[in-house]
């Protein structure tokens, strides 16, 4: 079954009918496969399943209909991939060439972050598995942090009522990031 924490594997039944959701509780669309191994229902593994979920979303993916005197037994093989949208592949004669956007190696993003922030740690968990070119200063470990940030926020009050992390790239600056969906748009914005 798959790790994923905002994608899960659901089921309900109805008399002998089994049907068999994604959920995705998260912000962003994810990818699943779905493959089902059994001999006490119809329509089993011959056909797995890949299908984009939308965000917030729960969609049907199989149905199977028990085989009378079966108990009703079946493995499922689930995997969950988030959406790549920062990679491109092209076919070659020869070969496939994995070609990663030019702003990405252009660009550097600043993320300022601080501890028992969530979405902090995803950020920089998003930024890393993508390969952005980034850096981050937590505030509360990195004396000289709170100098760059407090240099780069030209108001200073909004300092003490800005929630994180914050972003900066390019000439911009991002504040009160409140969602994954809000940190992913921004990053298109500028890497797409």
């Amino acid at each position: 079954m798959s790790s994923n924490p905002y994608v899960k594997l659901v089921e309900k039944k109805t008399g002998k009918r089994l049907q068999l959701f994604a959920e995705n509780t998260d912000s962003i669309p994810y990818i699943v496969f779905l493959r089902v191994t059994t001999q006490d229902y119809r329509r089993t593994s011959k056909r797995p399943i890949l299908k984009e979920i939308p965000a917030n979303s729960k969609l049907l993916l199989k149905t199977l209909i028990l085989l009378d005197g079966k108990e009703g037994i079946y493995t499922p093989t689930f995997i969950v991939n988030e959406v790549a949208t920062n990679l491109t592949m092209r076919k070659t004669h020869d070969d496939f060439d994995l070609k990663i956007s030019q702003a990405k190696l252009e660009k550097t993003v600043l993320i300022f972050t601080n501890f028992n922030c969530d979405l902090c740690d995803q950020a920089i968990a998003i930024l890393q598995e993508n390969a952005f070119n980034f850096k981050n200063h937590n505030i509360e470990t990195n004396r000289e942090a709170s100098k760059i940030l407090k240099a780069e926020l030209e108001d200073l009050d909004a300092l003490d009522n800005t929630s994180y992390p914050i972003l900066k790239i390019e000439n911009q600056i991002y504040t009160n990031i409140a969602t994954r969906k809000k940190l992913i748009e921004i990053l298109k914005k500028h890497f797409e």
